[in-house]
């Protein structure tokens, strides 16, 4: 059976997480969106649809959606004097995945996982990879 996409262009619609997690609009993306392996069943890919249904409030559709972890702290322990480089020796990115990878930081930076640091405050830097996905 097919499932109505027409409301994918409203993205409203789908990125409920934080107001209605259960919105049926987004339960029919995440269940659509899920990859189900090929060895199950087709009673046993019908189970495993409404267990993600069931528990579509676990899903985040986008970064925006991504929840913070409470008191979760990241640090490194660097010692104090230790230098690293400044100068980043960045391979030559194609024009698509240039766009690419400035839509993810804008995505980011509006989803507010990352922030605009002044150059006073940087570190180190390191050159950016883009890896492709094995599937």
């Amino acid at each position: 059976k097919d499932i109505p996409t027409d409301f994918l262009a409203d993205d409203k619609a789908i990125f409920t997480r934080l107001t209605q997690p259960h919105n049926p609009l987004r339960v029919i993306w995440i269940v659509k969106r899920v990859q189900y392996g090929p060895d199950l069943t087709p009673e046993e890919q019908e189970k495993v649809k409404v267990l993600v249904s069931k528990y579509a409030d676990i899903f985040a559709c986008s970064l925006g959606e991504v929840l913070p972890v409470p008191g979760a702290i990241h640090r490194l322990d660097i010692p104090d004097g230790t230098m690293f480089n400044l100068r980043v020796h960045q391979r030559p990115l194609t024009p698509p995945q240039l766009q690419f990878l400035h839509g993810k930081v804008d995505e980011m930076l509006e989803a507010g996982i990352i922030e605009h640091a002044p150059p006073e405050a940087v570190k180190c830097c390191a050159s950016t990879v883009l890896a492709k996905k094995a599937h």
